[in-house]
């Protein structure tokens, strides 16, 4: 959903995107374990690619955090 989210800030903003997606990714990493370094992080990104891959890497680490068995999640 963020991602999908982030691609339609870029697609309508263009190279503004990236700098207009900061507030909407501290939106969703509010609260969450490592947030804040996420933050510091996507304030420092210049491009695209960089935001969407420090997004996957994060969220994934939070998955993997979790204490729920991803086969239970399923």
């Amino acid at each position: 959903m963020l991602l999908e989210h982030l691609q339609r800030l870029y697609d309508f903003y263009g190279e503004a995107g990236v700098r207009v997606a900061r507030k909407h990714i501290a939106w969703y990493s509010k609260g969450l374990t490592q947030g804040a370094e996420l933050r510091r992080q996507i304030n420092q990104s210049s491009r695209q690619d960089e935001q969407r891959r420090l997004i996957r890497d994060f969220f994934y680490a939070q998955l993997q955090a979790s204490a729920w068995p991803l086969e239970l999640a399923a």
